[in-house]
């Protein structure tokens, strides 16, 4: 898979849905000469992005992420809420106990 960059990307959508900069700028409430210099830095905000993805009806982050060479994490191995409460409440015990123990050394 080819690495596209971002403005790639938004301008391959921009075509395949036939929407203009003035129809972005008009969504977005900006100008369009600012959108314009959007499109032409090497990089975009995170929040412009947002704001391109609901106005272009695409998810960029998704395609941007598929880019990655990381695959995702394996949470199979994650303890649940049920076992965190359980060994929570082994602890408490063991606390407890512990407490007392300690006590009755202090006397």
């Amino acid at each position: 898979m080819k690495n596209t960059t971002v403005l790639e990307m938004i301008q391959r959508e921009m075509q395949k849905k036939h929407i203009r900069i003035a129809d972005i700028a008009r969504e977005l409430k900006m100008s369009q000469s600012s959108i314009s210099g959007m499109m032409k830095r090497p990089t975009i905000q995170v929040g412009r992005l947002i704001g391109l993805c609901r106005v272009l009806q695409y998810n960029f982050f998704r395609e941007i992420a598929m880019q990655l060479p990381i695959t995702e994490p394996d949470y199979s191995d994650q303890t649940t809420e049920a076992s965190l409460q359980s060994r929570i409440q082994e602890l408490e015990i063991e606390n407890r106990i512990l407490r007392q123990m300690l006590n009755e050394f202090k006397k």
